[in-house]
């Protein structure tokens, strides 16, 4: 069963800054990460109604990134965590990201209230990083073509950093830590090979910093209750586990988008 999660905990979010966990505060979160603001009254407000409306066209940011919004900020909520504490910084690690729809809505996530946000997106496989780092990179555009001019630069922390390879190789990159506050699986594939996703868990525990979390997704029932079944054998806390209601149901019998979403503690 999952951990029952304590009332009195302090929350990861600020309601002030988050809403309500709606498109609209996604929206406002993607809007200060990319302008390097920490407030949308900064700006024109002509310049953010043309982006708002760029925004609910654009093929990057719909239904699921909206419905993923929201169920991570209910289990961050519910888990009590707050990975990075009070710091100014946090390091997201990214993990068998694909072409990674998900990495400017996380770096907006965890970046609200000013905090800077190093993300390393890694995936075994070249051609979905080469995919990743056109997508973000078409993201930014989308951003300083309705008038938005990045403040934040590399050296602030608040770009992605894609990589292709072996995430046992992280160590060997130089300036990547060694831990990481948050590390984020998308639809975990336990069922593809387990030997492999069991090694991709336990790298995933061990590099959990002190009060982080890692926050799985899975497409299928079955497959979820597998993987927090493995991942407590390794040494897992199951913090929050919720089925996502309103998950788009796929082709496949039994499979959505992001179905279920999981925060885990390393006991």
């Amino acid at each position: 069963m999952p951990h029952e999660p304590k009332t009195d905990s302090p929350l990861i979010i600020d309601p002030a800054a988050s809403g309500s966990g709606t498109g609209e505060s996604m929206f406002d979160a993607l809007l200060m990460h990319f302008s390097g603001t920490q407030v949308t009254t900064d700006l024109d407000p002509r310049v953010v109604k043309a982006l708002r409306a760029e925004f609910d066209r654009s093929e990057f940011f719909g239904d699921d990134m909206r419905r993923l919004w929201a169920m991570c900020e209910r289990v961050v909520v519910q888990s009590g965590r707050v990975p990075g504490g009070s710091g100014k910084a946090i390091n997201l690690l990214n993990l068998a990201c694909g072409y990674c729809e998900e990495g400017a809505v996380l770096s907006a996530f965890w970046g609200r209230g000013g905090r800077r946000v190093r993300q390393f997106a890694m995936d075994l496989r070249h051609a979905e990083i080469d995919k990743a780092r056109r997508r973000y990179a078409a993201t930014e555009r989308m951003f300083k073509a309705a008038g938005i001019t990045k403040v934040g630069r590399r050296d602030e922390g608040l770009d992605v950093e894609f990589i292709a390879d072996d995430a046992t190789h992280l160590v060997g990159y130089g300036e990547i830590p060694e831990h990481y506050d948050v590390v984020f699986i998308r639809h975990q594939n336990l069922w593809h090979d387990r030997a492999i996703w069991q090694r991709i868990y336990e790298f995933s525990l061990a590099r959990i910093a002190d009060n982080g979390l890692l926050l799985i997704t899975s497409y299928f029932d079955r497959e979820h209750l597998l993987a927090l079944e493995l991942i407590k054998s390794l040494g897992g806390e199951i913090l929050v586990s919720e089925r996502n209601l309103s998950s788009r149901e796929l082709s496949y019998p039994g499979k959505s988008i992001d179905r279920h979403v999981a925060a885990i503690a390393r006991q």
